[in-house]
């Protein structure tokens, strides 16, 4: 998978469980394509983050704020 399809693939995980894509978390491209090169994939990396920073998912309904 090119970077691209896996940027957009973690955006769209990342928006629908948490609201947030990886701007709006502050990661930049750099740290992106670090994790992307070590071959964790786009559910993994969501899942991890969410973990790592306690993130709030969004309710069936829609985001409760940032996730923050």
């Amino acid at each position: 998978m090119l970077f691209e399809k896996w940027l957009a693939e973690v955006d769209r995980v990342f928006l629908e469980r948490f609201g947030i894509d990886h701007i709006m978390g502050g990661f930049s491209d750099t740290e992106m394509k670090r994790d992307y090169e070590d071959g964790e994939g786009p559910v993994d990396w969501v899942e991890r983050i969410g973990e790592k920073y306690d993130l709030e998912e969004c309710g069936s309904i829609g985001s409760k704020g940032f996730g923050w």
